[in-house]
Formats: structure tokens, C-alpha cells, sequence
């Protein structure tokens, strides 16, 4: 899936790191995980809790990030396309293009 967020020019990385947590929380909440759980576990714990449900998150070098069930790859989030566009003098911003894609929102779209 693909939508666009508008992010002042110099929060642009913050807008995408924010959209890209709350995909992953998004994510794994339609795998399964608890959102209690998601909550209140340390960061340094929460891979220990992933692999109980069989869920792995990758971050790649590339920015990228890769979420895999059993092994098998079931969401991705893309480097997003971020577009410069000024508005007025010296008013600047950007067009964030955010491009992701998760097999259970997809079913949850056919369902609907």
C-alpha cells in the first residue's frame, strides 16, 4: 500500500521514523501480538516475546525493514519517495510517498 504524509522540510525523518513505528506496532498487532505486551516490554526483551509467536523484524541496512512469520516474509516497509515542494517564499516542505505492504491488512481489505 502506498499514501502520502506531509512533513516540514527538517522533520521529515522523524515523520517517517514515527509512520514506520507505528506500521511495525500495526503490523504485529494483526499477527498476533498483544498490544499490552507490545506496551510494556523492554525493548531489549521484545525479540525474546517475538520469537515465542514466530515473528522476526529485520531492519536492513537499507532502510528498509522486513517482518517474517515462520520464516516467510509477510510485510515489508520501502524506502519511502520524499518530494521537495515549495510553497510561497522561502516555504518549504515535503511529499513523503510512504510505500509498505503487509499480507494481513491485504486480507483484511478482501474480507471487508
Amino acid at each position: 500500500m502506498s499514501y502520502v504524509v506531509l512533513a516540514d522540510r527538517r522533520d521529515e525523518q522523524k515523520v517517517i521514523r514515527e509512520e514506520k513505528e507505528v506500521w511495525i506496532y500495526d503490523v504485529l498487532v494483526a499477527l498476533g501480538a498483544d498490544e499490552d505486551i507490545l506496551a510494556s516490554v523492554p525493548e531489549r526483551d521484545m525479540a525474546e516475546y517475538l520469537a515465542l509467536l514466530e515473528i522476526e523484524v529485520w531492519h536492513n541496512a537499507d532502510s528498509t525493514t522486513d517482518i517474517l512469520r515462520k520464516g516467510k516474509l509477510v510485510a515489508q516497509w520501502q524506502r519511502p519517495n520524499l518530494i521537495l515542494v515549495k510553497e510561497g517564499k522561502n516555504k518549504y516542505y515535503y511529499k513523503i510517498q510512504i510505500n509498505e505492504w503487509a499480507l494481513p491488512f491485504q486480507t483484511q481489505q478482501r474480507g471487508e
